[in-house]
């Protein structure tokens, strides 16, 4: 995985700009495929900053032709000798988030676009009034837009037929480990060592630092500060943060447009 920018803004210097459009094929897992289109002019700078920082197989054409780009911490730079259509394309898992049994796809692109949700989804909210519906199909105007969706519940034949061993597997592995987890609460409630952590969520040295600081800050700081005082990259921090969130470790918020990561663990801290 590589690692993107956080803001979307598509910055088109100097070139572009008529036949832009975004096409996103939302997966069931919720990961989503984005696709780009622009016009563009030979001789022109192009420079696009991208809407997420974790991204995959990420394609960049000029008419049809794998062409040369930069990525830098400004996003991608794109020097095209020909006019014509420039696509870039990739795959990511941030532009999704759920909630309960809703999903939602956020699309923070300043064009119009189409995103397709999979199939026999049914919608259940709209940032906006859309352009156009067309079964699992939908086209929302320019701007940060947002479509929230459900999925289909799997047939109650299908589901009891297929489920039942694992149910059982499920039951007597929690029969047989339930003091054990029980014993990892009461731990976790009374403070946890900075070592099982790194042991049973396999931490690297840097997220190890990273959640040993936040506890000395007394649980909580901002991402900034995180940065500058470790001396760790923009990117790599939020990769970072991104990863202890999603094991649970900690939680990120928007203050006065600034991130604040608090613990959402007891941490014990060795006392020199």
């Amino acid at each position: 995985m590589k690692r993107l920018i956080p803001i979307l803004i598509l910055i088109l210097m100097a070139g572009l700009v008529q036949g832009n459009k975004v096409e996103v094929l939302v997966f069931p897992d919720g990961y989503a495929r984005v696709d780009l289109t622009l016009n563009v002019t030979s001789g022109e700078n192009i420079s696009i900053a991208l809407p997420v920082y974790e991204f995959s197989n990420l394609s960049v054409k000029l008419n049809g032709r794998e062409i040369h780009f930069i990525l830098n911490e400004n996003g991608i730079v794109v020097y095209p000798n020909e006019n014509g259509t420039l696509e870039i394309s990739y795959l990511t898992p941030e532009l999704t988030e759920k909630h309960g049994k809703v999903w939602r796809v956020n699309l923070p692109f300043n064009f119009t676009k189409e995103v397709t949700l999979p199939k026999d989804s049914v919608i259940v909210g709209l940032s906006g009034i859309p352009l156009a519906i067309t079964e699992n199909s939908v086209i929302m105007p320019k701007g940060n837009q947002y479509v929230e969706y459900v999925l289909p519940h799997i047939a109650e034949g299908t589901k009891n037929n297929t489920q039942v061993l694992p149910t059982l597997v499920a039951f007597l592995i929690g029969a047989l480990l339930g003091r054990y987890w029980r014993r990892i609460k009461i731990s976790m409630s009374r403070g946890v060592s900075i070592e099982d952590l790194a042991d049973k969520y396999n931490l690297n040295k840097d997220e190890q630092e990273v959640l040993l600081y936040i506890a000395e800050k007394g649980g909580r700081a901002k991402q900034a500060e995180i940065r500058n005082d470790l001396g760790i990259p923009r990117t790599t921090t939020w990769r970072i943060l991104r990863r202890l969130e999603k094991e649970g470790l900690v939680k990120l918020s928007k203050v006065n447009n600034e991130t604040l990561v608090e613990l959402k663990i007891r941490l014990k801290i060795k006392e020199d």
